[in-house]
């Protein structure tokens, strides 16, 4: 079935939104004020889910993909409008979803940080098994734009250029593994999450270690801008300790929080604590306490130690936030002086947030968001909160 409906807004994941016989349509590539003829995939009790097949009146900012496999790859959202319009509709999302479920006051988030380069800024690349043979070599491609299929292709163009050979070669996956991560190193060496190989990554002029099979952010140029925003935060906590939870190779705790005396960084991954090591001994930083395991585990005992100073805690979780119950526990009457918690899923976040506000001991400092990730949905957002010194004392 096709309909034909008028796009008013851009939804967070880059769907079009419009409105349908009372139900909201998700329109997948249209554009904020286009009318579209779209073809309906899901009829839903509360929603409507389509994808525009005809442009009927076209938004003067939509422009003709670069890239080849756009219409099929999951990678990419947003390869239909032009960049400065694209930055747009994101902070605009930020926006409706702090205000929607926070009711954050519109002072406090920030225009977005935009990234110089819209393509070939990504320093890694993740690649998934075309085939089920595993023991025969074959070529790895992107997930599909439906979740299920992978795209084969000769290049992406959001990609560093340097990865380019890797598209056309066929892989032989070690361990069963379904897919391989691709990190590229300061001095242009591939490596990736099969190798047991420590690599360095120049972020904002300075060199860090990181590992084949340790977390490292993509987009280094967007990266640095978000150090020196956290760096800033830092210094104007005047923190006598920094707690780096989920610290992966320190990135943070050795460029954002070096003036800060003490340091505690919280890590499982033991390829990036390993990191982390290395990186500690090559600057001296005899300030920087290490700890290895879980933060839902390792935080609490930690913290009780540190509890009389003047604390500023720093979050950088995976993709699927911290455990509610880490989060109900910042909530409570011992909290933090400061928190900063950055998240690369806005929704995930908020929902975390929701958690830390509960008890009231939290107000709002800032929220700044960064397009970390150009051309895809994805949105990098970092929260500064402090405590609310009248609402512990009532408590």
């Amino acid at each position: 079935m096709k309909i034909e409906i008028v796009v008013d807004k851009s939804a967070f994941g880059g769907d079009g939104l419009g409105t349908m016989n009372g139900k909201t349509c998700f329109i997948e590539g249209g554009l904020p004020g286009e009318r579209v003829i779209a073809r309906v995939l899901q009829d839903k009790k509360n929603f409507i889910k389509a994808k525009a097949d005809t442009i009927l009146e076209r938004s003067i900012h939509r422009v003709d993909p670069a890239c080849p496999y756009a219409s099929h790859c999951g990678g990419c959202q947003y390869q239909h409008v032009a960049y400065s319009e694209e930055l747009k509709l994101k902070e605009a999302q930020i926006r409706e979803i702090f205000d929607r479920s926070l009711q954050i006051p519109a002072s406090l988030i920030e225009p977005i940080v935009y990234s110089d380069k819209d393509i070939r800024y990504r320093n890694s690349i993740t690649l998934h098994r075309t085939s089920e043979d595993l023991k025969m070599p074959h070529r790895l491609g992107f997930i599909g734009r439906d979740n299920r299929s992978t795209v084969v292709i000769k290049d992406c163009l959001i990609a560093d250029q340097r990865f380019a050979p890797l598209y056309q070669k066929k892989w032989l996956l070690k361990k069963n593994a379904k897919r391989i991560t691709f990190k590229l190193s300061e001095n242009g060496e591939i490596v990736s999450d099969q190798d047991d190989l420590f690599l360095r990554i120049k972020v904002g002029g300075e060199s860090l270690l990181a590992h084949a099979k340790g977390f490292f952010q993509n987009n280094l140029a967007v990266t640095e801008m978000l150090i020196k925003k956290i760096a800033g935060w830092i210094e104007a906590s005047q923190a006598e300790t920094f707690f780096d939870l989920y610290a992966g190779a320190g990135t943070f705790s050795l460029l954002a929080a070096k003036r800060v005396p003490k340091i505690t960084c919280i890590e499982e991954n033991l390829y990036s604590i390993h990191a982390l090591k290395m990186n500690k001994e090559e600057r001296k930083l005899n300030s920087l306490k290490i700890i290895p395991g879980s933060v839902e585990k390792a935080f609490r005992p930690a913290f009780e130690k540190e509890k009389n100073n003047r604390i500023l805690v720093f979050l950088d979780p995976p993709r699927q936030g911290m455990e509610p119950a880490l989060a109900s526990y910042f909530a409570g009457e011992v909290v933090p002086d400061q928190l900063i918690y950055l998240s690369c899923d806005p929704l995930t976040l908020v929902r975390d947030l929701r958690i830390l506000l509960a008890e009231g001991c939290y107000e709002f400092v800032a929220i700044a968001p960064f397009d970390m990730f150009p051309r895809t949905k994805h949105i990098e957002v970092a929260a500064r909160l402090r405590k609310k010194i009248a609402s512990v004392v009532q408590k």
